[in-house]
């Protein structure tokens, strides 16, 4: 009797099931609905694509997750590398050539401005002065020692790249030459922290405009040879310890030095490239040294 028939297996009851209890509802239309069975597959059809979408949809928001768990991770665990900022020190110098140059051994240095290679050649700094220390006609200049002590500390014992300008030799039979430790130009280097003047010397000036920017700086800061000490001390280096005065600039003083008088009236032309210089160096007439170089005379010392 339809009164006895259990509440699941009414119509009511199978249709709450599929709603609430899908796969026991579905079981039961299948069992005991005597529904038509075009609405029966039609039923059977809308959940199964509902529960097939929820899958797919499912699995593409976990993907994602692992996505951006995965990102996250990355993001997080990621060193941060420092800034590395080159410096003389970390240069390492290599045989291949940057600055179309041939590499050659430094084996000694001779003063601030003049090296010697393994190859026994004598190479002489372009387009720079440094102050004097070695020659036996002149008087040790101030900051002079100091300069061939960081050239030593530069490239002595090191293996170094020499670019050409535009000539091979000085009339010492030099080599002339721009000096490079890796991207370090050792010749604007000696300018830049006060140990050399920036000199032109045409044809050879290609890089004349960065030594004299160089030197301006150096001007500015008062670095080494541009320091109070050298500004009052010009012809004997500071590392002696003897305290000199200064030299007063005065037409026909008497003072004789090496069989010399200082006299700044005297002209280039009138007087020998050494006498030029005790002019210049011992008596401090700066007018035989028109651009500021240390060397007197120029046109027929230079």
């Amino acid at each position: 009797m339809e009164s006895s028939q259990k509440w699941y297996h009414t119509n009511i009851g199978i249709a709450t099931l599929l709603v609430l209890f899908f796969p026991i509802g579905l079981y039961l239309m299948w069992k005991h609905a005597h529904w038509d069975n075009r609405l029966k597959y039609g039923i059977t059809g809308f959940w199964t694509i509902f529960i097939l979408l929820g899958l797919v949809s499912g699995g593409s928001d976990s993907k994602n997750d692992q996505k951006v768990t995965s990102t996250q991770n990355v993001t997080i665990t990621s060193p941060i590398e420092p800034s590395i900022v080159p410096t003389l020190q970390t240069i390492v110098t290599t045989s291949q050539s940057t600055h179309n140059g041939v590499f050659a051994r430094v084996v000694k240095v001779v003063d601030g401005d003049t090296i010697k290679l393994d190859t026994g050649e004598v190479v002489r700094y372009i387009g720079i002065d440094t102050p004097e220390s070695v020659d036996p006609r002149k008087p040790v200049q101030c900051y002079a020692k100091e300069a061939s002590a960081k050239n030593k500390e530069l490239v002595e014992g090191k293996t170094v790249e020499l670019e050409k300008d535009i000539s091979e030799t000085d009339k010492y039979r030099r080599l002339l030459r721009y000096i490079w430790v890796g991207n370090t130009l050792i010749n604007e280097y000696l300018v830049r922290e006060g140990y050399a003047h920036a000199s032109s010397y045409p044809p050879d000036i290609k890089y004349q405009d960065r030594f004299t920017q160089a030197q301006q700086l150096a001007r500015q800061e008062q670095k080494g040879l541009w320091g109070v000490t050298c500004a009052t001390n010009p012809t004997i280096a500071p590392t002696t310890g003897v305290k000199q005065q200064t030299i007063t600039n005065t037409n026909q003083n008497q003072k004789n030095t090496g069989g010399y008088t200082c006299d700044c009236s005297k002209t280039c032309p009138s007087m020998s490239c050494d006498e030029a210089q005790f002019q210049l160096k011992s008596c401090g007439c700066t007018a035989r040294d028109n651009d500021g170089d240390g060397v007197a005379c120029d046109v027929q010392c230079g």
